[in-house]
C-alpha cells in the first residue's frame, strides 16, 4: 500500500501543478503520513483501555447516554448530508497554467488516423504536391474559359434582346442572297439594320433622357402622321378585343402608351414616326397672388375703378340678354 500512496502523492502532485488544488472541485486530499501516524496512536490507546472503575459507574452511565443520543444526532445530520451529496457535480477541467492553445485536428489528419496507421513524410508531402497541381490545373482552366463563357453570355443576352426581330425574319430573296451571305448565320437586309439600331440605342441608353429614343420624330405631313395613328389605334382595339374573347391575359400598359403591334417587322421602329404615346401634360397655374381687393384694378399709379365696377356694387348696372343685371 506503501507504493500505490506514493504514486497517488505524484499523481496529486502533477494535476494541481497542472489544474490547481483538488480542493477548488470538491475533492479531499489522501491522507497525509501525520494523519495515519496519528490514528495509528489512537487506535493503540484503544486497545490499552482495561475499563471502568465501580465508583464512576453512574456518571459513566450518563456519559453513554449522553454519546448515545449525540449519536443519533449525528445519524441524522449524516442522512441529511447524503442527501445534499446525492446532486451531481459538474466539474470542468481548464488548462490555466500552461500556454499552449487547443489544437484542433485537421479533417485530414481525421481521415489519415482512420486508415489505421501514421503517414509517413514522403506521403504527405507527396499529398501536398497533388493538390496544389490539381488546384493550379483548375485554375488555368478556369481563365482559359472565362473570355469563352463571357462570349457565350453575351450572345445570348443578345439573342434574347433581338428575338421578336429574329422571328419576324422572312426568307431572303434571290438579291440579298449572295456566295457570301448564303451560309451566313448573322442577320441581314433589315433584320441587320434593327438589329445595329437597337444595339446602338442600348449603348446610347446609358447617358440618353429619352433612353436611347430619338429626341424628334421623322419629318413627314401632319395628316398622313395623323392617319397613321387612326390605323394603329383601330388594330391595337381590335388586337385587345381578339385576346379578351380568347381569355388571353396581355401585358399591361401605363396610361397614354401605345402597345406595338409587329414590332420587329420593317426596317425602321413604328414608334420613329407616330411615337410612343400621349405624353403626360402637367398643368401649371400661375401664382396671381392674394385677392386683396375685390374690385378695381391694382396698377403701379394706384387703384383703377371703373365705371361698370361702381355700377355693379351699387346694382345699378344695364340688363344682359336674358334679363339679369349685369
Amino acid at each position: 500500500m506503501g507504493e500505490l500512496d506514493d504514486y497517488m502523492k505524484l499523481l496529486e502532485k502533477h494535476f494541481e501543478s497542472q489544474f490547481g488544488s483538488l480542493e477548488t472541485y470538491g475533492y479531499e486530499k489522501t491522507n497525509s503520513d501525520e494523519e495515519k501516524e496519528g490514528n495509528v496512536e489512537a487506535s493503540d490507546d484503544e486497545d490499552k483501555f482495561t475499563g471502568f472503575s465501580s465508583g464512576d459507574d453512574d456518571s459513566d452511565a450518563d456519559e453513554f447516554e449522553m454519546e448515545q443520543y449525540d449519536d443519533d444526532d449525528d445519524d441524522d445530520d449524516e442522512e441529511d448530508d447524503e442527501e445534499e451529496e446525492e446532486a451531481p457535480k459538474v466539474i470542468k477541467f481548464e488548462d490555466k497554467y500552461s500556454q499552449q492553445s487547443r489544437i484542433t485536428p485537421k479533417k485530414t489528419d481525421k481521415l489519415l488516423l482512420k486508415g489505421g496507421r501514421a503517414p509517413t513524410l514522403e506521403e504527405m508531402k507527396r499529398r501536398e504536391e497533388r493538390i496544389l497541381e490539381q488546384q493550379k490545373r483548375m485554375q488555368r482552366k478556369a481563365g482559359i474559359d472565362d473570355p469563352e463563357n463571357l462570349e457565350n453570355d453575351l450572345k445570348l443576352q443578345r439573342l434574347l434582346e433581338e428575338s421578336h426581330i429574329l422571328a419576324k425574319k422572312v426568307e431572303y430573296s434571290g438579291a440579298d442572297v449572295t456566295l457570301q451571305t448564303i451560309d451566313y448565320e448573322d442577320p441581314i437586309g433589315n433584320a441587320r439594320l434593327r438589329t445595329l439600331d437597337l444595339r446602338i440605342r442600348a449603348l446610347a441608353a446609358t447617358n440618353s433622357k429619352t433612353k436611347g429614343l430619338p429626341t424628334r420624330l421623322e419629318k413627314m405631313p401632319m395628316s398622313m402622321r395623323k392617319g397613321m395613328i387612326r390605323s394603329h389605334h383601330a388594330k391595337t382595339a381590335k388586337f385587345e378585343q381578339e385576346a379578351k374573347d380568347a381569355g388571353i391575359v396581355l401585358a399591361k400598359k401605363k396610361k397614354g402608351e401605345i402597345r406595338m403591334l409587329n414590332h420587329g417587322k420593317g426596317s425602321t421602329l413604328v414608334s420613329d414616326r407616330i411615337g410612343t404615346g400621349k405624353a403626360k401634360v402637367t398643368k401649371t397655374s400661375r401664382d396671381k397672388g392674394l385677392k386683396i381687393h375685390s374690385i378695381g384694378r391694382l396698377t403701379r399709379n394706384g387703384l383703377v375703378i371703373s365705371q361698370r365696377d361702381i355700377d355693379r356694387i351699387n346694382n345699378q348696372g344695364g340688363r344682359n340678354r336674358k334679363g339679369g343685371r349685369r
